[in-house]
């Protein structure tokens, strides 16, 4: 079974990380200003949005990464991987943009700014990465299946960062871009806590991606057995090992 030995010091890594994470956000982070104006609780989101945003897009990249493995050596485990990095990277992914409402309601006094490049960009990730499931769970041969998807996983990867470059590349900024403060205004005590937060929602996403290889690889494995006790006709284990995943 893959990586089951690693979930315990990856879930002992994520709780250290994460308790000092939040530690130094709370005790040592000063809050931002404005303008002259405290932001208060509000600019503790910093730490947290952004870290998010930047874990979706690297989810997005290993699925492409592991959907490129699958293409070139025929692996079912390298789908499974893809599969599980995507799915993870959608759900960090609505919680950047639920975070990010949520901190542009109170800075700027709307939840959405159609203007602002950054968002609209990361948006149209969010759509393109919806039509994985669909795309993939309406193709019913399982060789197909998994090959199409490891298709789109590679081309979304690559359209991925360079979309969220280009759009980084424009002027038009309203949303606050810490990674091209290297520590002015920032300040240390942020930049430490900034770090702090993508090492620690980092290993999160490792731990978690780890947890649900597991959990599906189990399941793979008690269908198998559960079509043999069944009387199904018999698959050697050497089709079985090479077999397409079926999730």
């Amino acid at each position: 079974m893959p990586h089951t030995r690693r979930l315990v010091p990856l879930t002992i890594a994520t709780v250290v990380a994460c308790v000092v994470w939040i530690a130094v956000v709370v005790l040592v982070a000063p809050t931002q200003q404005v303008a002259g104006v405290d932001e208060g609780v509000r600019s503790k989101l910093t730490f947290l949005h952004p870290a998010l945003a930047i874990i979706t897009i690297a989810a997005f990249i290993v699925g492409g990464v592991f959907g490129w493995r699958h293409l070139s050596h025929d692996r079912p485990l390298d789908d499974l991987r893809a599969y599980v990095a995507i799915h993870l990277g959608q759900v960090f992914c609505v919680m950047a943009l639920v975070t990010g409402a949520i901190w542009g309601k109170a800075a700027w006094g709307v939840w959405w700014d159609w203007g602002e490049p950054v968002l609209v960009s990361f948006l149209i990730m969010f759509l393109l990465y919806a039509t994985y499931q669909p795309m993939r769970f309406a193709i019913e041969d399982p060789e197909r299946q998994a090959r199409t998807a490891s298709v789109f996983a590679v081309t979304a990867g690559i359209f991925t960062p360079v979309c969220f470059g280009v759009a980084r590349l424009t002027t038009n900024f309203l949303h606050p871009q810490p990674l091209n403060d290297p520590g002015g205004s920032f300040g240390a005590e942020a930049g430490l806590a900034f770090v702090l937060s993508i090492v620690a929602i980092g290993i999160l996403f490792i731990t978690l991606w780890h947890l649900e290889l597991v959990a599906k690889a189990t399941r793979i494995r008690l269908r198998r057995v559960q079509r043999d006790v069944e009387g199904e006709e018999a698959v050697p284990l050497v089709a079985r090992a090479s077999s397409p995943v079926t999730l």
